[in-house]
Parts: structure tokens; C-alpha cells; sequence
């Protein structure tokens, strides 16, 4: 059994058809004007609401911040690669996918899969090994869009990199300090986003799949950004243009 905890990834769970809750727990001194509505939603799809001290839920969630609200649900399931591909966004003519190779911080993975969802990604790629899972600390970093974004784990993150040239994908993979500036690369294509983790970045092995290798440019000298910035950065010049594309509008 998973504990879900926050308001925003509840309230995603239960716009949903299917949430997978078995019960909503509720700090009893819970205040504010969403909760009505909150209880009557989970009422409608046979939710049981429980209220008890503010301190059950610290010791359910581990001592996490929950804002008076936590879920009950099976373990998180996630999604298959071809769920992903064919989750493609209705803004984009061309596939984006996001591959993170041995991200470990559970925030880091919540807010890029946040801003792949945002940005219109097909959806997120993660290796079974050395990487987060996603858990209830990274649903909620993500405020709920891990349920809604597929997010597809793999046991051999190379094989599945090789799968994708086979379905049309070009291999980019962010560097801090090589490649080409990432204002000048053409993603007027199906990509395949690969981030490295937070200490080493891309593995050697992984580097060297990827057909092009790109860098966000800085205004200071400085080591690197954080990896869910990046991954923010480079989604966003991605999207914008080929919305750019989209309008032909594309700037010269």
C-alpha cells in the first residue's frame, strides 16, 4: 500500500475516472474552503473519509509536509514504452520523451516530470537501477502530474535508447560543458531528451547513443544548474519553438 499526501495530488486523483484510492485521511483540524468540496468528491466515487489528529498523518507520511491531507492507494503502476509513444501532445507535430539517467532525488524527478507535462512530453523515461522511483514524495514535487504523465521504467535505459532510433527518434543529450549551444539546435523532430543525474550526469555509455550532445548557455561561469532547471530550460526552448514552427513563425 502507497500513501499519496498533499492537496494537489489528491485533488488530481480524484478528477480521475479510476484513482485507485481505498480511503482519504483528513487532519481533523483541517480547515479551508476546498475541503467540502473535497469530501463530496471522494463521497461520489464511494470514497471512505476518515479525520484524525494532525499527528496520525506526520507518523503515516514519515514526517513529510502533507498539508492535513494523505490517500491511501495500491503501489504507484507505472505506464509501457508504447503507452508513452503514443501519448504525443495535440500542440507538437513531433514526439518529445524525456530520459533520466540516474536521477536520485525524489524532488528533482517530481519537478521535471511537472514541467515535461506542462511542456507537452509524451512522457518520462527512468532505468529500474540507480534512479528515484517514483514515490509519494515525488508525486507530490510533481503536484500530482506523475499521475497524469506516462511514466515508463526500464530495466536497460541503452536498449531502450536504441529502440527509439528504430521508431524515428533523435538522441539529444544535455552536457554542461560540450556540445552544441542549445539556441541553434533543430528539434523539428521526434526527441528523446536524456538528463544525467546530479552528480556525475550522463554515463559514459549513454553519451555515447545520443546523436547530438547540447548545452544551455550561462550568463555567469559557472559549474552547472540544477538538473530539474535544465530539464525546464531545454523542454521549454523545445516547445516554444515548435510552436514557433506550428504558426510559421519560426524566427531566423
Amino acid at each position: 500500500m502507497e500513501v499519496i499526501y498533499g492537496i494537489n495530488p489528491i485533488k488530481v486523483l480524484l478528477r480521475q475516472q479510476q484513482t485507485g484510492l481505498e480511503k482519504i485521511i483528513i487532519a481533523s483540524n483541517r480547515g479551508g474552503s476546498f475541503l467540502k468540496d473535497l469530501v463530496e468528491a471522494a463521497r461520489q466515487k464511494n470514497i471512505p473519509v476518515e479525520f484524525h489528529p494532525r499527528q496520525y498523518l506526520d507518523e503515516l507520511v514519515g514526517g513529510n509536509e502533507h498539508q492535513g491531507i494523505a490517500g491511501l492507494r495500491p503501489t504507484f503502476t507505472y505506464s509501457s514504452l508504447d503507452d508513452l509513444l503514443i501519448n504525443r501532445s495535440a500542440s507538437s507535430d513531433f514526439d518529445l520523451v524525456l530520459i533520466l539517467d540516474s536521477i536520485m532525488d525524489p524532488q528533482n524527478l517530481g519537478a521535471i516530470i511537472r514541467t515535461s507535462y506542462c511542456l507537452g512530453a509524451n512522457g518520462v523515461i527512468i532505468p529500474v537501477d540507480r534512479a528515484a522511483p517514483v514515490t509519494a514524495a515525488v508525486i507530490k514535487a510533481s503536484a500530482g502530474s506523475a499521475e497524469q504523465l506516462p511514466v515508463v521504467r526500464v530495466t536497460n535505459l541503452a536498449q531502450t535508447i536504441d529502440y527509439l532510433k528504430e521508431k524515428k527518434f533523435w538522441i539529444f543529450g544535455a552536457s554542461a560543458h560540450e556540445g552544441g549551444n542549445l539556441k541553434e539546435m533543430d528539434f523539428n523532430c521526434n526527441v528523446a531528451l536524456v538528463l544525467g543525474g546530479e552528480a556525475k550526469g550522463i554515463r559514459s555509455l549513454i553519451k555515447k547513443k545520443c546523436d547530438f550532445l547540447l548545452s544551455i548557455p550561462l550568463g555567469r561561469n559557472f559549474d552547472s544548474l540544477n538538473v530539474s532547471v535544465a530539464a525546464g530550460i531545454i523542454s521549454y526552448e523545445i516547445f516554444s519553438q515548435r510552436v514557433r514552427i506550428k504558426e510559421g513563425t519560426k524566427e531566423s
